[in-house]
């Protein structure tokens, strides 16, 4: 007989497996439908500006609606969000195929369907995640978190490596690849109304909170992972959309090895979340989330200096290590620490710190435009290591403040 341990108990649990495979194909089919628009972006353009606009539009609408679709979500039911985000997924593909098949694709198509399959992710981010955190154990939660974040990593690995061999190969039939495996998140979302509606009814905790976010910004940890996410998504995050640049135009890579490079990270990620995904010590996660987000951005600012291919991969792998501790960390500290009748309002304040990437796009793509490509990555990491510094600081003072 198999032993009960937290991993078995934690697959075994109603509903976890087929919210986990949607979790690891929309993190798969995100990286490498970025890096099919990026690449077909630039070649229609050659605008890195309109690269990382691009980017910047897939978590938009993060922005525009994650603190209500999450604040919706604990009123409602989970499931029907999910399985929702999947068809908006599918869809988006679908359009994509047929531009490009047809040879009818322009920039502007590409963008606008950005950010259409990024309002599929603010439906999918806050309701998926909440809805693990409903159906687990406590015990369980940290574990599951961390497990669906290392499905997401491998998926964030494997989908830019995929992305470099069909553009080189069979660009024009990108999407349909990627709308395929969509198709299999849609079949799993419907299995989640068939399996979990009895655990989702004894899980939630019912009372009603009248004001969610000033509940939640008392608690220092939530306030810490709000602010590093900011940080993150407006001057680390958004300079990996000049990855695909800065191999065109410095590294001078076949579309392949483009691929392998974007992976890097990725494979960081994978490797990182494999091995931190079960800590339950609430120091450590802490320490591993603030920690991670200083590794990701030390290792683009030196990835800017690089002109050697193999040193580039290195780096951003190395960077991806930090990921992993950040994107690991961010969603255990939310939802493990976050009453049950909180988690999706919780994970749609978080969805909308996310959102704030655009800016960032904004940020670095104009700031390339200007100068270089590497210019504008070594600039915006140095504003986000000096930024982080200043607003852990200022978290920390209020901390202390309200506890005297």
């Amino acid at each position: 007989m198999i032993k009960n341990t937290r991993f078995t108990e934690t697959l075994n649990t109603y509903g976890f497996v087929p919210a986990w495979i949607i979790g690891g194909i929309s993190s798969f089919c995100r990286f490498f439908e970025v890096l099919v628009s990026a690449y077909v972006i630039f070649n229609l353009s050659e605008s890195a500006l309109l690269v990382a606009l691009n980017s910047g539009l897939r978590v938009a609408p993060l922005l525009a609606v994650g603190s209500i679709i999450g604040k919706y979500s604990d009123k409602f039911d989970k499931r029907f969000f999910i399985n929702f985000s999947t068809l908006i997924f599918i869809t988006s593909s679908l359009i994509a195929f047929i531009l490009m098949i047809t040879n009818l694709i322009e920039v502007w198509h590409l963008l606008s369907l950005s950010f259409f399959s990024g309002l599929g992710w603010a439906f999918e981010f806050p309701s998926r995640r909440s809805f693990m955190g409903d159906i687990l154990k406590s015990s369980n939660v940290s574990l599951g978190i961390g497990m669906d974040l290392t499905i997401s990593n491998f998926g964030r690995f494997v989908g830019p490596v995929a992305a470099g061999i069909l553009i080189d190969y069979f660009i024009d039939y990108s999407f349909v690849f990627s709308s395929s495996f969509y198709l299999v998140s849609f079949i799993m979302s419907l299995l989640i109304f068939k399996t979990t509606k009895k655990n989702i009814t004894n899980s939630v905790e019912k009372y009603i909170v009248s004001s969610p976010f000033k509940s939640l910004i008392k608690n220092h940890m939530f306030r810490t992972v709000l602010l590093v996410t900011i940080v993150c998504n407006i001057w680390a995050f958004p300079t990996t959309s000049m990855v695909p640049v800065i191999a065109e135009t410095i590294l001078k890579v076949n579309p392949t090895l483009l691929g392998i490079l974007v992976g890097a990270e990725g494979a960081g990620c994978l490797i990182g979340s494999l091995f931190i995904a079960g800590v339950k010590n609430r120091k450590i996660q802490s320490l591993l989330f603030v920690s991670g987000s200083f590794i990701f951005l030390i290792s683009i600012f030196i990835f800017s200096l690089s002109d050697i291919y193999i040193l580039s991969v290195i780096l951003l792998f190395f960077g991806g290590l930090g990921v992993a501790g950040f994107s690991t960390m961010q969603s255990v500290i939310i939802v493990d620490r976050t009453a049950s009748n909180l988690r999706g309002s919780a994970m749609g304040y978080l969805s909308t710190t996310i959102g704030m990437q655009p800016f960032g796009a904004l940020n670095v793509g104009i700031i390339c435009s200007i100068f270089m490509p590497a210019s504008g990555i070594r600039l915006s990491s140095l504003q986000g290591l000096v930024l982080m510094v200043v607003l852990l600081a200022m978290s920390e003072l209020w901390q202390r403040k309200q506890t005297n």
